[in-house]
């Protein structure tokens, strides 16, 4: 299956356990989910992961592949 790019802008749910691809510049994701797990790697086999940790339902993310253990609304925001 392809890996799906997360567009900048218009809200996306992330489905539960789907591998994304983050923009290759800096953005701000924000959801209003309660206490999502979202992990990002480096690598699309996501052998070496960290987990995404919100402050107020954001988080600063980079280029890299992304998931989520639940169906998740996110909206990612150019820094």
């Amino acid at each position: 299956m392809p890996t799906q790019l997360l567009p900048i802008g218009p809200p996306t749910t992330m489905v539960a356990n789907q591998i994304y691809a983050l923009p290759g510049v800096a953005c701000t994701l924000f959801t209003d989910a309660a206490s999502p797990t979202i992990t990002q790697s480096n690598t699309l086999a996501f052998t070496a992961n960290s987990p995404v940790t919100l402050t107020g339902g954001a988080a600063r993310v980079y280029g890299g592949w992304i998931r989520a253990t639940a169906d998740t609304l996110i909206t990612l925001k150019r820094d």
